[in-house]
């Protein structure tokens, strides 16, 4: 079983953390495994795969902030079934990110209405309300009054049309809705709060118990992130690259049913083997590949000679 900890201080969590806890339960159910010397990801992961790629990216522009901003990743709200990408806290405002990955997708959004690749979204209605629940709780824990702006990021778009702007409502949190190429100048505005402000809400935001009344135990930050290594070795860290995936079923299941796809070699779940799940699907595929090379390595001394 992955390690846990009572988490206190949500620093310790990483870019993708509730995506890559959810994909190592994908994995339990065999929606990700190995099928002879590849590896499949049936559709019931790919979005989750996906959602981590674009989160990293996202994060790894927020690295450029420096120590007056603080940074927080996957921040489980309510009774944990839900969470907020990144909250980023600063003297010009608290944002609540909500990150969309979106490789040559068309955006149009207009008020609440959104459309992604001519799908319609409820994007802004979900930002819209992450964000005023992040207001809540951190106006009621820190005793200020603290507004949140909601930003939607989409991860490289084809393009973003706005036809008007996102959100609607006086009342309303404030909403933007921007490429990931865009997040650093909407944040740098003009300071709302005064630095000792800006330490009370971070000190308010990186507690557990601000965002959820009983806090889960949760997966340690260094084995998310190692697990997460594993699973990109083996399916590639190009963000607009295919995925390997396996067949496609014919028909989806019947709501209330389980699909139970057949599973490829998998390490026990005990502590008998020393390594990860997602690091031995990589140790497995390594056998294929290295006895190719050496049967390839033979025939090219014998056309040699």
């Amino acid at each position: 079983m992955p390690p846990h900890w009572s988490v206190s201080d949500l620093r310790q969590r990483v870019p993708g953390h509730s995506l890559v806890d959810e994909l190592l339960r994908q994995w339990d159910l065999g929606t990700i495994r190995l099928d002879g010397d590849r590896v499949v990801i049936d559709d019931e992961a790919v979005s989750w795969y996906r959602g981590v790629l674009g989160e990293r990216r996202v994060a790894s522009v927020l690295q450029s902030l420096d120590d007056r901003w603080t940074v927080l990743h996957s921040v489980p709200v309510g009774k944990g079934t839900t969470d907020i990408d990144h909250v980023v806290i600063g003297q010009s405002g608290v944002f609540t990110i909500n990150t969309k990955y979106s490789p040559g997708k068309e955006v149009w959004v207009a008020g609440r209405g959104m459309y992604v690749g001519g799908h319609k979204q409820p994007y802004v209605h979900n930002s819209l309300r992450e964000a005023k629940r992040a207001a809540e709780l951190l106006s009621d824990t820190t005793g200020l009054t603290v507004p949140v702006t909601a930003l939607i990021v989409f991860v490289d778009p084809a393009k973003l049309t706005h036809k008007a702007a996102a959100g609607a409502g006086d009342f309303e949190p404030d909403v933007r809705v921007i490429r990931d190429t865009e997040i650093l100048a909407t944040i740098r505005t003009r300071p709302i709060f005064n630095p000792e402000q800006t330490a009370r809400i971070v000190d308010a935001a990186v507690q557990a118990t601000t965002w959820q009344a009983s806090p889960a135990p949760s997966t340690k930050g260094s084995h998310i992130t190692g697990e997460f290594a594993a699973l990109e070795s083996a399916l590639g860290t190009h963000l607009a690259g295919p995925l390997t995936r396996g067949p496609q079923p014919s028909a989806r299941p019947a709501a209330g049913t389980k699909s139970r796809p057949v599973r490829g070699p998998r390490p026990t779940r005990r502590g008998r083997a020393k390594k990860s799940r997602l690091e031995k699907l990589v140790w497995d595929l390594a056998f294929p590949i290295a006895g190719f090379a050496i049967a390839w390595a033979v025939v090219q001394s014998f056309i040699a000679k």
